[in-house]
């Protein structure tokens, strides 16, 4: 499975860092692909080195003016132009969603993802990893948008929430089915 990951380029405390690096171990140590974006710098650097670490493949999307940032031994890099092309080929280059602790360009990347699956551009599965309670505010402001008719669909039909890395993979293990993992293995 290809699972898009939005989180911080930014160095991050412990009870960030150990998390996401837990969770990237599970990923890659089931075969799956990170679909990232591609910085090595900051809590991506984290994830990709213990998804390649435990024999994950790591698929980068970096942006123009972000270019010197990038991961060097990604095994796929693509360049967008801008932040849209690169939302757009992060969304259209993965099965899943999970996103983790990040900024502004975390929750505008959030945001549009669930934004189109309620409107059914897609129906890949999205989790808010909530480490350490990050997304509290958040998912209170969901609750209170889906109890209040201001979602056309229930919001458990957007977004799943786990607290824990393994919880996430889980769910999206059985959400998207069990295909084939994205790497040989002997």
């Amino acid at each position: 499975m290809k699972i898009c990951v939005f989180l911080s380029a930014a160095d991050l405390d412990e009870r960030y860092t150990g998390p996401a690096r837990e969770f990237a171990r599970l990923v890659g140590a089931g075969g799956h692909t990170l679909v990232w974006g591609g910085s090595d710098t900051g809590l991506m650097k984290v994830v990709a080195d213990a998804v390649r670490e435990s024999g994950g493949r790591l698929i980068g999307v970096s942006v123009e003016f972000l270019r010197e940032w990038a991961r060097q031994d990604a095994d796929e890099m693509m360049i967008a132009k801008d932040l849209a092309e690169r939302k757009a080929l992060l969304l259209t280059g993965s099965d899943a969603v999970v996103a983790m602790a990040g900024g502004l360009g975390t929750l505008d990347e959030a945001t549009e993802v669930l934004e189109q699956r309620k409107h059914g551009l897609h129906d890949k599965p999205v989790v808010l990893l909530n480490t350490a309670g990050f997304y509290d505010g958040l998912i209170l402001q969901l609750r209170r948008m889906d109890e209040e008719g201001f979602l056309p669909v229930p919001l458990s039909g957007l977004v799943f929430v786990a607290d824990e890395g393994a919880g996430a993979l889980a769910h999206l293990e059985r959400s998207v089915g069990s295909p084939a993992p994205d790497r040989c293995t002997p």
